[in-house]
């Protein structure tokens, strides 16, 4: 089938049926017109529905935005205000920890004088004398027989001299 110089296009059915049963060519062309009539009066209808259906969603969406914008608000409100009320509360609550820190503070300053002193007087112990005396404990430790009895007897009669 050769469409050489015709251009086809899609119609309803019906539409279809009718026009081929049309024999003038004056009630064709009269026959399109009125198809393309209804053809254009419906889309304009369903531009005018589609545009109205589209206002409708813009509404829509625009009283969504303004919800969110409302909900974020109160939370935003909400945060601020609870944090506002915990620096009221630490603002409350900091004379009293500033009086338990300066208590612990003066009972500190004494003990850190004294650790102090102990340091310095553990610097002036001689280790060298405290090894010797060690050494020389181990050594009466490991002694046998008569030296470990005549270290004992020694240790026993001269005890209080």
């Amino acid at each position: 089938m050769k469409t050489e110089g015709k251009d086809l296009i899609w119609v309803d059915k019906a539409f279809a049926e009718k026009y081929k049963k049309l024999d003038l060519e004056e009630e064709k062309a009269k026959a399109l017109d009125e198809y393309i009539e209804t053809i254009e009066k419906k889309s304009k209808e369903d531009f005018k529905a589609n545009l109205e259906s589209l206002e409708e969603d813009v509404a829509i969406y625009t009283g969504l935005m303004l919800k969110v914008k409302q909900a974020f608000k109160a939370a935003s409100d909400e945060n601020l205000n609870a944090s506002y009320e915990l620096w009221e509360n630490f603002d409350k609550q900091k004379p009293i920890i500033q009086k338990k820190i300066d208590t612990i503070i003066s009972m500190l300053k004494p003990l850190k004088n004294e650790a102090h002193e102990i340091s310095e007087l553990l610097g002036k112990i001689q280790t060298w004398n405290i090894d010797k005396f060690v050494e020389s404990l181990r050594s009466i430790s490991d002694m046998q027989g008569t030296r470990k009895k005549m270290i004992e007897f020694l240790i026993k009669n001269f005890k209080d001299e």
